[in-house]
C-alpha cells in the first residue's frame, strides 16, 4: 500500500503537466493540505521544475510579462511571492534543522569556484560546504529549504542554460515576471519602512558545525566577508529592553542571505579568458560557455538591487538591534564588489546605446542621497520635488561614503573620459549619457568633496597636524590596495592629466554640437522645401531622415545636451571656457547622414518594384551614393519595409499561401497558357523566382547552398503598401462626400484595374517584356530563411 508521501510525489507530478495557471493552484492547495514529512520528499523536485536548472527553461520566468500574459503573470507573482504558497513551503520545512539539500558547487559563482578550489573558504559558506568523499573537494553546499531557493533564484538569471535559450531576447526581457519577482525579495526582505520581515518565524538554530577557515596571504582582500558578524547573529545575545522581538535573529538572517546570494550571483564579472579557463576546472560540471556581456535584464536587477541596499541603509534609526546594525554595515560590506563589477563591466561594454544600463546602474551607486526616506528630505528644505532628491543638503552626511568609494567617483569618471571621446556624440542617446555623467558632478558640494578628500592624500597635508586629514588619508589608502591592488597609481580627478583629457573632450563636444547643428539646419531647410503630399505621405511613413530611425524631434534635443554638457564640466574643473582651437561641423559625418536620407528616399521610390526586392544602403567612402542590396530569397518572406503595414503584409500572405496551395496546378497552367487568357494570368500573377540560399556557418561547419525554383504565384503584398491604403483611404472620402457610397467606390476600383489588366494583356505583344528572370550581376546579396 502506497504512503501518503508516495501519494504526494506522485500528485505533484501530475500537477506538474497541467497548465500553469492550474499548476499553480493544485500545487498551492497540496502545499497547504499536505505534513511535512510529505513535503520534504518533494520540494526539490518542484524547485527544478520552477527554475529549470539543467538545460531547460523551466517555468519560462524570463518571458512570461504583464503586457502579453497578465493572468499568468499574476498567478505566478502570487505562487512565488514572498508571502506565497512556495515561500510558505519553505516555512514548513524550516522548523526541522535537520533537513537539508545540496546545492551543487558547480552552478556557484566563478569567483567562489576559485576560492573553494585554492582552499579559501567564504565565512558565509563555512557552515554550509560538503565535501566529496573521493577526491576530498567540495561538491555541494548543505542548505535549508529558504536559503535553497533563494539560491536557485539567483542563479536562474546567471544558468547558461537560460542564456542559450533567450540570446535573441536578452535586450527586451525587462518587464518580466523574474524582474518583478527580484523587486518583491528586495522590497520584502529589505524592508525601508523600519518592519518586521513576515512571516514573523521562531529562531533558526543550525546543526552543521563550521569548518576552519584556511588563510592566505591575500585571504583578507579577497574573501567574501560575512555582513554580520558572529556575536550580532547569535541565538543566545541578549535582547535590549526598548527593541521588540520581531526585529532580532529570525529576520536578519533572511535579510542578509537574500543579499549575499544576489550580491556573489549577480555582481559578479567574469572576463572571457577566465570563463575559459573555468570550463576545465574539477568543480564545473558540463556547463555550456556563459557570456561576459550581461543581459540587459541582468543589468536592470543589478542597479535595483544598488538602489534597495541604498534605501535600506538610509533608513537606520539607531535602534541598536540586529536589524539596525544589518543596515549599518550592509554598504560597508558590499561597496567594494559593486565597484569592482562596474569598473569590469564598463571596461568590456561594446560601444553602442545599452551602454546607458550599466551607466545609469554605475550613477545610481554613487548617489546615495537620492534613495534617503521622503520624511527626511522634507525636514531638510520643506520641499519635495525630484530635484531635491539629486541633490545635496548636508555634505557633512555624505563625506564618509564618497572617502570609503573614492575610487567609484574618480576612477570610473576617468574611465569614461576616453570612451565618450570615441562615442559618436551627435546621436541622441551618446549626448545624453554624457549630459547625465555631467549632470551628476556638477550638482552642489560634490566637486568641492572629492577635491577635499583627494587633498587629504597629500603628504603635505599630513604634517600640517589636522587629525580628519590622517582618518580620509588612510581610508582611501586602504581602499586602493583592497580593491586595485599595491601596485596602481592613483590619478587625482583634479590633476593636470585629467584637465588635459576634459579639455580634448571639451573640443570634440564642441565640434559635435556644431555638427548636430548643421544637421538640424538642413533637415529643417529640407522639410520646408517639401511639398503637400510628401508631408501627407511623411505623416503616414512616419520621418525618413536618418539611418537609424531618429527623428528629427529627438536630433533636436542634441544641441542643449551638448551646450549644458559643456558648461558643466566648465563648471566642475572650474576651466575659463572651451580651449581657443579651430573647431568646425564634422562635414564628412554631416554629409553621411544627409546621403543617407537621400538613400532612404530612393528606397522609397522603387520599393515597389518587386522585380527587384532589396534596400538602399550608403556607400562609406563616398557622398550622395547608394548600393543596392538586392533580397535573394523568397520576396514574399523578407523583412516589411518601412512603407508597408505589417499587419495587412501577414495576413494577405497567409491568403495567398492558402489559394497557392489550393490552386497550385491551376495556376501553373493558367501561367503557361498561350493567348488572351495566359496574357491576362501572367499580367495578374507573379513570374517564377529562383531563390538562392547562401552557405551559412553552423556548429558542422558551412552548410551548402542551392537554387530552388518557385512556381507562378499569387502575391497581393502590394496592398499592404502604406501609398496603396492612403490612396484607397482619400479616394474612399471622396466618394463619401460625393454620396456614391463605398460599394460604388470599391467597384469603380475593380473596374479600373481590370481594364487596366485587359489593355496590357492585349497590348502585350507589342510591349517589351516586364518580367525577366535573371539576377542583376553586379548586385551584393544576402539571403533571409
Amino acid at each position: 500500500m502506497a504512503s501518503s508521501a508516495d501519494m504526494t510525489t506522485v500528485r505533484m507530478r501530475a500537477y506538474l503537466n497541467l497548465p500553469l495557471v492550474e499548476r499553480c493552484r493544485e500545487l498551492a492547495i497540496l502545499i497547504d493540505e499536505s505534513s511535512t514529512a510529505e513535503l520534504q520528499h518533494v520540494f526539490p523536485a518542484l524547485i527544478d521544475s520552477i527554475f529549470g536548472v539543467t538545460n531547460n527553461i523551466g517555468w519560462c520566468l524570463h518571458s512570461i510579462n504583464l503586457k502579453r500574459t497578465p493572468h499568468e503573470y499574476e498567478v505566478l507573482n502570487h505562487f512565488l511571492g514572498p508571502q506565497g504558497p512556495i515561500f510558505s513551503l519553505c516555512y514548513k520545512l524550516l522548523p526541522d534543522c535537520y533537513l537539508k539539500y545540496d546545492f551543487p558547487v558547480s552552478y556557484l559563482p566563478t569567483k567562489i569556484k576559485s576560492m573553494l578550489e585554492e582552499g579559501i573558504i567564504p565565512p558565509f559558506y563555512s557552515d554550509k560546504l560538503k565535501d566529496d568523499q573521493i577526491n576530498r573537494l567540495p561538491c555541494a553546499l548543505s542548505m535549508n529549504p529558504f536559503e535553497y531557493y533563494i539560491f536557485h533564484f539567483a542563479y536562474h538569471l546567471t544558468n547558461p542554460w537560460l542564456q542559450l535559450q533567450y540570446s535573441d531576447n536578452v535586450w527586451m526581457n525587462w518587464e518580466t515576471i523574474y524582474v518583478q519577482l527580484a523587486h518583491s525579495y528586495l522590497y520584502h526582505f529589505l524592508p525601508r519602512d523600519n518592519s518586521p520581515v513576515l512571516p514573523i518565524i521562531g529562531p533558526y538554530i543550525k546543526k552543521t558545525p563550521p569548518r576552519k577557515l584556511m588563510q592566505s596571504p591575500d585571504s583578507k582582500r579577497i574573501q567574501t566577508p560575512r555582513l554580520l558578524k558572529t556575536s550580532i547573529l547569535t541565538s543566545v545575545q541578549p535582547i535590549p529592553q526598548n527593541v521588540p522581538q520581531q526585529q532580532c535573529l529570525p529576520q536578519v538572517w533572511r535579510s542578509e542571505t537574500v543579499v549575499q546570494v544576489f550580491l556573489d550571483f549577480w555582481l559578479e564579472y567574469t572576463e572571457e579568458n577566465k570563463l575559459i579557463s573555468q570550463l576545465n576546472s574539477p568543480l564545473t560540471a558540463s556547463l555550456p560557455r556563459r557570456h561576459s556581456i550581461h543581459s540587459g535584464e541582468h543589468i536592470r536587477l543589478v542597479r535595483a538591487f544598488i538602489k534597495t541596499l541604498h534605501e535600506f541603509a538610509n533608513s537606520i534609526r539607531g535602534d541598536k538591534s540586529a536589524m539596525d546594525e544589518l543596515k549599518r554595515v550592509i554598504l560597508p560590506s558590499v561597496q567594494g564588489k559593486i565597484y569592482t563589477f562596474l569598473r569590469k563591466a564598463i571596461h568590456h561594454w561594446p560601444l553602442d546605446s545599452s551602454f546607458r544600463l550599466i551607466l545609469e546602474a554605475w550613477l545610481s551607486f554613487i548617489q546615495p542621497w537620492r534613495y534617503i526616506p521622503e520624511l527626511e528630505i522634507i525636514n531638510d528644505g520643506g520641499r519635495t520635488d525630484e530635484d531635491d532628491r539629486g541633490k545635496i543638503h548636508d555634505p557633512s552626511r555624505w563625506i564618509s561614503f564618497i572617502a570609503n568609494n573614492l575610487l567609484a567617483y574618480t576612477a570610473i569618471f576617468q574611465q569614461l573620459l576616453p570612451r565618450f571621446m570615441r562615442t559618436d556624440l551627435v546621436a541622441p542617446k551618446n549626448a545624453l549619457m554624457l549630459f547625465r555623467v555631467a549632470k551628476v558632478f556638477s550638482q552642489p558640494y560634490l566637486a568641492s568633496i572629492i577635491s577635499e578628500v583627494e587633498n587629504y592624500m597629500d603628504d603635505a597635508m599630513l604634517s600640517r597636524g589636522k587629525m580628519s586629514s590622517s582618518q580620509w588619508s588612510a581610508v582611501v589608502r586602504q581602499q586602493i590596495v583592497e580593491l586595485e591592488g599595491p601596485t596602481y597609481q592613483y590619478v587625482p580627478m583634479f590633476s593636470t592629466t585629467t584637465l588635459c583629457q576634459i579639455g580634448r573632450l571639451l573640443s570634440i563636444i564642441k565640434q559635435s554640437h556644431l555638427t548636430a547643428t548643421s544637421i538640424i539646419e538642413a533637415l529643417e531647410k529640407r522639410r520646408i522645401e517639401r511639398k503637400l503630399l510628401r508631408l501627407i505621405w511623411e505623416f503616414f511613413n512616419g520621418d525618413e531622415y536618418s539611418n537609424d530611425e531618429i527623428g528629427l524631434a529627438e536630433r533636436k534635443r542634441v544641441p542643449g545636451f551638448l551646450a549644458n554638457a559643456q558648461q558643466q564640466l566648465i563648471d566642475i574643473f572650474q576651466l575659463e571656457d572651451t580651449p581657443v582651437v579651430a573647431i568646425a561641423p564634422d562635414q564628412d559625418y554631416s554629409d553621411s547622414i544627409l546621403s543617407t536620407s537621400f538613400c532612404h528616399q530612393s528606397y522609397m521610390n522603387s520599393s515597389m518594384d518587386v522585380s527587384r526586392p532589396g534596400v538602399f544602403v550608403p556607400i562609406q567612402n563616398e557622398r550622395y551614393n547608394c548600393r543596392y542590396i538586392e533580397y535573394m530569397g523568397d520576396p514574399e518572406l523578407q523583412p516589411v519595409y518601412t512603407n508597408e503595414c505589417a499587419i495587412f503584409v501577414r495576413y494577405l500572405y497567409r491568403f495567398c499561401a492558402l489559394i497557392n496551395s489550393k490552386y497550385k496546378t491551376e495556376i501553373i497552367s493558367l501561367y503557361n497558357r498561350n493567348g488572351f487568357i495566359g496574357n491576362v494570368a501572367r499580367r495578374i500573377l507573379r513570374q517564377p523566382t529562383t531563390v538562392i540560399q547562401l552557405p551559412k556557418r553552423t556548429t558542422n561547419g558551412f552548410s551548402l547552398g542551392d537554387e530552388t525554383c518557385l512556381p507562378p504565384r499569387l502575391s497581393l503584398r502590394i496592398l499592404a503598401s502604406h501609398n496603396f491604403l492612403l490612396t484607397m483611404l482619400v479616394g474612399a472620402f471622396i466618394f463619401y462626400l460625393m454620396d456614391y457610397g463605398i460599394s460604388l467606390f470599391i467597384l469603380f476600383c475593380f473596374c479600373c484595374w481590370m481594364t487596366y489588366i485587359i489593355v496590357g494583356a492585349v497590348c502585350e505583344p507589342w510591349l517589351p517584356r516586364l518580367y525577366i528572370n535573371r539576377l542583376r550581376p553586379n548586385a551584393s546579396v544576402f539571403s533571409i530563411n
